[in-house]
């Protein structure tokens, strides 16, 4: 388990403090297809997560998917990584040493294959890092409310903030002090502090 505190700021909340704990079993990196991120932002975060014991996943497509893949390629973690494929011919394409796995019935339309891709990361993960392209494209809108549906946090790296829900609590912050963005809590966090005590 990692504990995540996030001072509040607005208004009456200002000087208080969020706390909320996430099961480090599996942190899900995703995002964008169009963005190529810096190795050296990825392998700083790949090397925070596993520091703390998280286990990490992401996707197998190009773009924040192929530089995360990369970069816990090249990590210390490895071992405890996986890339969740939607065709079986994108499982030659990750990188030595990764475990790749297919994740999708066989036969299905492309689309609906990475559709179920995603919802399959995020029915697995425990915590979701998501760099979405400006405006969020559809992958990315997939992958952050089936988190949230799923009562797991999303650290989302963008600058304008995300639409108010009642589903979730908006938080300003940054992750292991190497990005800035939002936390988007689901409410099960602040009555119970933990991912799978659910209401």
């Amino acid at each position: 388990m990692v504990d995540f505190t996030i001072p509040l700021s607005d208004g009456e909340e200002d000087g208080r403090l969020m706390r909320f704990t996430v099961d480090n079993r599996c942190l899900l990196f995703a995002g964008s297809r169009h963005i190529t991120l810096p190795h050296d932002l990825c392998h700083a975060l790949v090397e925070r997560a596993g520091s703390l014991e998280f286990g990490m996943m992401t996707g197998c497509a190009s773009g924040v998917d192929r530089s995360f893949s990369i970069a816990i390629g090249q990590s210390q973690y490895k071992e405890r990584a996986i890339v969740a494929c939607a065709f079986r011919r994108r499982m030659k394409q990750v990188a030595e040493g990764l475990c790749a796995l297919h994740v999708v019935p066989l036969g299905l339309p492309p689309k609906v294959a990475l559709a179920k891709r995603t919802l399959w990361m995020t029915n697995m993960c425990t915590m979701l890092v998501l760099f979405p392209a400006h405006p969020m494209g559809p992958g990315s809108r997939l992958a952050f409310a089936s988190a949230i549906m799923n009562e797991v946090p999303v650290f989302v790296v963008q600058d304008a903030r995300p639409p108010e829900s009642d589903l979730y609590g908006i938080y300003p912050s940054d992750l292991f002090g190497l990005i800035k963005g939002f936390w988007c809590v689901p409410p099960v966090y602040q009555e119970t502090g933990l991912c799978y005590e659910a209401a």
